[in-house]
């Protein structure tokens, strides 16, 4: 006769399937919201959009060590997106306010006060996580969409009449990055905000990174600025318990002991920027900065 082994009361085979069902990965599944932009046009508007921002605010060089750190950074988030290859591209911006955007078709904007409010590499790791995150669901071109109605081309008209960044003019602090006409699709709702937390989340473990980084990241500049006195919390409303549900979703990850959460990279990118000046909302508005030369704007060397 044939033993037949039990666990619990239930035979091996039965208690080892219970076991995987209970232990399976329950993570959020999320997919780009509707919209009729296809992949072309989302990146001829992403670049329009690009050309708005580097008008209107100071831009590292390319060849800045600050820049170069942000692109690799970038590129090992990137490397585990989900979804459409977008080509994905990094930059910093010279500005002290704690922010950071994406534009349609990967383009992500990094501004220096971030990097300086972040406290190891997990929480900037997850900053920009959360940024890619917004590109892989195309909430922005969705978000065009629903406030223009009125096709690509007039959005992109409006990009090229120059119109001024509301996140970098004199009501920075009020308006948030790109609440004119011509930038509005930057502002996220809630909801989409909840959804770049998860999928960041999740592009941030599958990289490597500690992904509790960016609810440690919105709880610091919190405790720094209250919870409104921040430019992120402005252009990126928090949906509520955000710690709670970031980390009950990763609660559904396979545990992981080697999580990074800090690299020499961080720490060296960290010290230089730290001591630079980043422009004030004001400076970036009054245009001061396009009188520095380019080497105060490479001071990360």
């Amino acid at each position: 006769m044939r033993a037949r082994c039990k666990v619990n009361g239930l035979p091996v085979v039965l208690a080892l399937a219970v076991f995987s069902i209970l232990n399976a990965r329950a993570e959020v599944e999320f997919t780009p919201c509707k919209n009729h932009f296809s992949p072309e046009q989302q990146i001829e508007l992403g670049e329009k959009a690009k050309q708005v921002v580097y008008r209107q605010m100071p831009v590292l060089s390319d060849s800045s060590a600050a820049t170069e750190y942000i692109r690799q950074l970038g590129a090992k988030l990137t490397a585990v997106a989900p979804g459409y290859k977008w080509p994905y591209n990094f930059h910093v911006a010279n500005v002290a306010d704690v922010n950071a955007f994406a534009l349609p078709g990967g383009t992500v904007f990094v501004n220096v006060g971030a990097i300086q409010a972040a406290e190891n590499e997990a929480q900037l790791a997850g900053v920009m996580a959360h940024e890619i995150s917004h590109v892989v669901l195309q909430h922005s071109v969705c978000n065009a969409e629903k406030e223009r109605r009125v096709g690509l081309l007039a959005g992109l008209g409006q990009l090229a009449a120059g119109v001024v960044l509301g996140g970098a003019a004199g009501d920075i602090a009020a308006q948030g990055i790109g609440l004119t006409a011509g930038l509005g699709f930057l502002k996220m709702s809630r909801a989409a905000e909840r959804q770049a937390d998860l999928e960041g989340a999740k592009i941030a473990y599958n990289a490597g990174f500690d992904p509790r980084g960016l609810a440690q990241f919105f709880a610091t500049i919190e405790a720094k600025y209250g919870a409104r006195g921040s430019q992120f919390t402005s252009d990126h409303p928090n949906p509520g318990n955000r710690t709670e549900y970031v980390e009950k979703e990763i609660a559904s990850f396979p545990p992981r002991s080697d999580s990074i959460k800090t690299s020499p990279e961080f720490e060296r990118v960290k010290d230089a920027v730290i001591v630079m000046h980043a422009y004030t909302a004001r400076e970036v508005a009054s245009g001061v900065w396009r009188n520095q030369a380019p080497s105060h704007l490479d001071s990360t060397r």
